[in-house]
């Protein structure tokens, strides 16, 4: 988890005041502290980033600047708060320095000191547009706080990724984030681990998947054609594997003779319009499918009606058929002449596992005709 927050200060945590330089009158802003606190309950940690140009005016000086930054470390203090780290660009806006906000620099040299990277960053906080430009260079969530310019600076059009009342309120937002994040990791993890446990069985398929490649291999040098069909995500792997083929996937070699009927799209809304939506690949068997062809349909679940129909119109003209699904191969399974059902029963993990046969196909197939 990201564990670093880029705060702003002058209007972010403390009260707006005018090149301030007088530290009795440091005042923690409103929600500040609460905020801050649940926060740092959660293990974040503090970097204040500000620009001081009156210090390049000439208004006060660093000494003065630092005695503020020693009374507001006591404010927070009291509040069991800590600032891991003070960094501040002391140049006037003129003089193009490479640390006034919304430049790097200053996150950069922050990050080299306290040994983190910008990907630790959490968020930046702040209440001008610096802030928020700030944030999206160095690729963190911005948060706008109403404090301070806040109010006025969104009036004119400037938001945050999330734009907040306080303090207090950024950091219930941050905290929510953050605790998105780990749910999405979370989410991934448990998606690869599901993906190593289906692909660890897919051994047990290898026999039948290196038959299937031999048949395309001869379908394509006696000049039949590879027709190739499914719905939804299995539309998209039968164009992706008939791609790989007319095209190139790994070799140079002349281009093989390979189709997806889900294509056509004037084929499928006339079929579907006037006859119905399972018949949109069947009829297009019929019309283009020759003895000698060979057809992979693709279903998930092998029930599905239109890849049923297909497969039945291919074996009907003497058409080789290969079914690609899943779990116990549904319909499809007894209706072609080698079934290749991936051992789940969760779509996701079948359509996975369905690209990588169709790879391994495209990769032996692809040897036979090489050069």
């Amino acid at each position: 988890m990201s564990r670093w927050i880029i705060l702003d200060r002058d209007g972010t945590i403390i009260k707006e005041k005018n090149y301030l330089h007088d530290p009795n009158e440091a005042e923690l802003g409103y929600g500040v502290a609460d905020g801050l606190r649940k926060l740092a309950a959660e293990g974040y940690r503090f970097i204040v980033v500000t620009n001081q140009s009156g210090i390049g005016r000439g208004y006060y000086s660093e000494d003065d600047m630092h005695a503020v930054h020693a009374r507001i470390d006591k404010l927070l203090a009291n509040e069991g708060i800590k600032i891991n780290g003070w960094y501040y660009c002391p140049h006037r806006p003129e003089e193009d320095c490479g640390c006034r906000k919304p430049k790097q620099g200053l996150v950069k040299k922050a990050a080299l000191e306290l040994g983190f990277g910008l990907p630790d960053i959490a968020a930046v906080v702040g209440d001008k547009e610096g802030d928020v430009l700030l944030a999206k260079a160095i690729g963190a969530p911005s948060v706008l706080v109403m404090s301070g310019h806040g109010g006025a600076a969104n009036t004119h059009g400037v938001h945050g990724d999330f734009n907040c009342r306080d303090m207090s309120e950024a950091a219930g937002r941050i905290i929510e984030m953050e605790e998105s994040k780990l749910k999405m990791g979370e989410t991934y993890r448990r998606n690869i681990k599901d993906h190593m446990k289906t692909t660890s069985l897919m051994a047990e398929l290898e026999d039948r998947v290196c038959v299937v490649a031999e048949r395309v291999i001869a379908t394509l040098r006696r000049g039949g054609r590879l027709f190739l069909c499914g719905n939804g995500g299995s539309a998209a792997d039968a164009q992706h594997i008939a791609a790989e083929l007319s095209g190139r996937y790994l070799m140079e070699r002349r281009a093989l003779d390979a189709i997806a009927l889900s294509c056509n799209t004037s084929a499928l809304t006339a079929i579907g319009n006037d006859y119905s939506y399972d018949d949109i690949f069947s009829r297009q068997i019929e019309a283009h499918g020759r003895c000698g062809d060979l057809l992979v349909a693709i279903s998930t679940s092998g029930n599905s009606g239109n890849i049923l129909r297909a497969a039945a119109a291919a074996k009907r003209l003497g058409i080789f058929t290969v079914g690609l699904t899943g779990d116990n191969g549904g319909e499809l399974r007894a209706a072609v002449d080698m079934a290749i059902c991936v051992p789940s029963s969760f779509t996701p993990r079948i359509q996975e596992m369905h690209i990588l046969i169709g790879h391994t196909i495209c990769e032996i197939v692809e040897g036979g005709f090489y050069g």
